[in-house]
């Protein structure tokens, strides 16, 4: 029986564990040096939207491409200085975890 007992422990704790790592508390390489990302699954009606979240810390406009590991069509996203903006990558997924994957790069353009 005293054999038992860890594997119980550890049972119990893998229990309390988290469910998912949130990826937008994860440290990580900023895209174009400048671009903060975060991401959420939020749960809808038919399953989860996943939706990324880009916010520019750059002194330039920049041109982000944004795929996930869900959807790998990208969606381009145009930020500039100080902007922030949201993209729903898929609605209705079945899925509550996903990676996103962000590439920024300096437009030319801005104001």
């Amino acid at each position: 029986m005293l054999k038992l007992r860890p594997f119980a422990v550890l049972a119990v704790l893998m229990a309390a564990a988290p469910l998912h790592a949130e990826d937008s508390k994860a440290p990580s390489k900023k895209p174009g040096g400048c671009v903060d990302v975060s991401t959420e699954a939020s749960f809808a009606s038919v399953g989860y939207d996943h939706i990324v979240t880009l916010k520019s810390g750059c002194k330039k406009q920049m041109t982000c491409s944004v795929t996930t590991n869900v959807n790998p069509d990208p969606a381009t996203v145009t930020l500039e200085p100080g902007e922030s903006e949201s993209v729903t990558t898929w609605r209705g997924s079945p899925a509550r975890e996903f990676t996103a994957n962000v590439t920024c790069s300096p437009s030319g353009g801005g104001k």
